[in-house]
């Protein structure tokens, strides 16, 4: 008689519940609740003002077709060329004749450093740029060795690109270098005015006209690359190029504003 009494005690707790349970979560289809869009327009409606967002990452590219073919070029050369030609300098030179090179190469863009900075009427850049030009070439044996550093004097690039910027040239188009990589064309402009002065210009026993010499060109490209410290591998995005491009010019206004 207990068992009877609790098996019927359990199934009225059981019909309760479910008659609760119906009335608290009543059925409903879900396609009912379904909305379908004639158009487009109303799936993006409210999604404009996130699109107008992305403004800021527009770069003026109108070469954009040729510059991607030239950054597809730049990744495969890097990652089966340049890479593992730096992977073997790295192996076979001790630190210290890197570093010796490093300073070397560095010692030579002080030339249009100084240049650049008296162009600009920045006379406390151009003294230490020409001291650190000094020091470096005797002291640091033509600039194998950076004394000047420790000396309180740092090196601070300046180029022709910086100047023209000052006088208010524009960026003008983005571009994609063959091996050298993004620039814009006033600052590639400027590049090639900065290693004709550096090549040309012989101070205080600075070597002239190193890059004629195809070796001293090698070890010059060997050596750039070495020192710059990212990869196209660190950008593996279907969106790459774009980043890239976006960080470039991102960078130079920030380098530009910093040199104001």
């Amino acid at each position: 008689m207990p068992r009877a009494g609790i098996l019927f005690t359990l199934m009225l707790v059981l019909m309760t519940f479910n008659v609760n349970a119906g009335q608290r979560i009543p059925y409903s289809n879900p396609m009912d609740t379904v909305k379908f869009h004639d158009s487009d327009d109303e799936l993006l409606e409210g999604w404009h003002h996130k699109i107008d967002r992305m403004k800021f990452m527009d770069v003026y590219d109108p070469l954009e077709s040729f510059n991607r073919q030239v950054f597809a070029f730049n990744r495969q050369l890097d990652r089966y060329f340049l890479e593992p030609v730096v992977q073997l300098y790295e192996t076979v030179t001790p630190s210290f004749v890197r570093v010796g090179v490093a300073n070397f190469f560095q010692n030579l863009k002080e030339v249009s450093t100084v240049l650049n900075s008296a162009l600009q009427f920045d006379g406390e850049r151009t003294l230490k740029s020409a001291s650190r030009l000094v020091i470096n070439s005797t002291l640091g044996m033509l600039g194998l060795f950076d004394p000047a550093t420790s000396m309180g004097i740092p090196h601070k690039r300046n180029e022709f690109g910086s100047t023209l910027a000052k006088y208010g040239v524009g960026a003008g188009p983005y571009l994609v270098v063959p091996v050298i990589g993004p620039y814009s064309l006033r600052d590639v402009s400027g590049l090639v005015v900065d290693l004709s002065a550096e090549d040309h210009i012989d101070f205080t026993g600075v070597p002239s006209q190193v890059f004629a010499e195809p070796e001293v060109f090698a070890i010059y490209g060997i050596n750039y690359r070495y020192t710059v410290p990212m990869s196209y591998d660190d950008f593996s995005s279907p969106f790459s190029y774009d980043m890239i491009r976006f960080l470039y010019t991102r960078k130079r206004k920030l380098e530009l504003r910093v040199n104001e």
